[in-house]
């Protein structure tokens, strides 16, 4: 076997595994099998070749052979488990995963337990799987990342059990007892970034949550991933996305966003509809500060636009711009008419008739999931969470890396974090100069 691994030929197909030169590796792992059948090292070299290529099924039976070999099961059954997740077979990801458990304190596995229990609605299991992911590493990014989200639609009974459950609550419980018709005040807000200074030096220094858009949703599912998928794979714009709307306001200093973040979370609105805030991080996309609320429809997004218009009016001494733009700004390279809206009848751009082609082309390939294993998406909680302070902080690091000055009347300590920094440092000039702009 030895033999083998240290060969010129195995050591080729390595190099194009490595570089994706996933065919090549293909035709010369079966002419190598053919001297060597049913060895081990084969056989894990075509599962994960399969594997790289997204070819699901020769994936699994490779894989499933490599089980015979009775070695390193707990790394099989965690890409098995990984297989049937992107699959959308959620259950038989579970079984997979707990395998992969089995005797082995596998950190990967339980993480990605978590992910799957989550998919489908399972949060009391996916926030316990976290928590033993935790205790195996008290470290580890993703485990602590994946609960910190979790708990943004979701509570656990027992608060006891981890600082970050605990820490998440201390804020929830503190926000309520702020009066939030008061959180237009910049020392409002001061407030709970004050009272929270341990959580910002805690996750502050040592963890950062490598995010920057806050999301409000509702339970409706917009599928942007497929769609994005279709635009991505052909260039081309989703028929789902022509009836796509949003409402973007456009705010001019990290307080104001802040501001937004606290209306949006309180905001009632008819269809409960998606909302997110955000720092642009986006290379020459206009704007560095933005809420979006998503509509379906024309109509929807004109009466969103005009009953967030009086509320903001009411909330903000500067300037700020409201306005109905269609569907996502990736879009707008590709089709700048995409972004225009005629409110009196057609649209300046339709939706292709020979596209519809290329979109079945990638629904194809996206698995039709059975009632056991569908998705599930949970309502925001309303209130503020420890996911939202971090990404609040992601924002202030961006207002002082572009020299918004604004964020010292919120938090004026030592903040910073290279995610962002790397981020902005190509497109640095380009922020600056949207400030000034405006």
């Amino acid at each position: 076997m030895s033999d083998i691994t240290t060969s010129k030929e195995f050591k080729d197909i390595v190099t194009n595994l490595n570089t994706k030169q996933f065919d090549k590796a293909l035709d010369k792992l079966n002419r190598l099998s053919i001297i060597y059948p049913n060895n081990y090292f084969i056989v894990k070299l075509f599962a994960s070749i399969y594997l790289k290529k997204s070819e699901w099924n020769n994936a699994i039976k490779y894989y499933e052979k490599l089980l015979e070999f009775n070695k390193e099961k707990f790394k099989i059954y965690n890409n098995l488990g990984l297989i049937f997740f992107k699959l959308g077979k959620i259950n038989k990801s579970i079984d997979n995963f707990k395998k992969s458990t089995n005797n082995f304190p596998n950190i990967m596995a339980y993480n990605n337990l978590g992910v799957a229990y989550n998919e489908i609605g399972k949060y009391g299991d996916a926030i316990e799987n976290h928590l033993i992911a935790l205790k195996l590493d008290k470290n580890n990014y993703q485990a602590k990342k994946n609960l910190i989200n979790l708990l943004t639609f979701y509570r656990p009974n027992n608060f006891e059990k981890n600082s970050i459950v605990k820490l998440n609550q201390k804020i929830f419980e503190f926000y309520k007892e702020i009066q939030t018709e008061n959180l237009n005040n910049p020392k409002e807000i001061k407030k709970i970034f004050s009272s929270n200074k341990d959580i910002i030096k805690i996750f502050g220094n040592d963890f950062f949550l490598d995010e920057t858009e806050i999301f409000r949703r509702n339970s409706k599912n917009l599928n942007c991933k497929r769609h994005f998928k279709v635009f991505n794979e052909f260039k081309i714009i989703p028929k789902f996305c022509f009836s796509c709307y949003k409402v973007q306001i456009t705010l001019f200093n990290v307080i104001d966003l802040i501001k937004l973040y606290f209306i949006f979370n309180n905001l009632s609105l008819k269809q409960n509809n998606i909302r997110k805030c955000m720092v642009e991080m986006r290379n020459n996309i206009k704007g560095n500060y933005k809420g979006y609320i998503y509509c379906e429809g024309l109509d929807e997004a004109k009466n969103v636009s005009d009953s967030v218009n009086e509320i903001v009016k009411k909330t903000y001494t500067q300037k700020f711009k409201i306005e109905i733009k269609h569907g996502c700004s990736e879009f707008y390279e590709s089709y700048p008419a995409f972004k225009n809206v005629n409110f009196k009848g057609n649209q300046d751009m339709e939706y292709e008739s020979e596209w519809k082609r290329k979109e079945n082309i990638i629904d194809k390939g996206i698995p039709i999931r059975e009632d056991k294993d569908k998705k599930v998406l949970g309502i925001t909680i309303k209130g503020i969470n420890l996911s939202d302070i971090l990404i609040i902080k992601n924002w202030l690091v961006f207002a002082k890396i572009i020299n918004d000055e604004s964020y010292k009347l919120i938090y004026d300590d030592e903040i910073g974090t290279n995610f962002i920094e790397n981020i902005l440092k190509p497109q640095l000039d380009f922020r600056k100069n949207e400030l000034k702009f405006n």
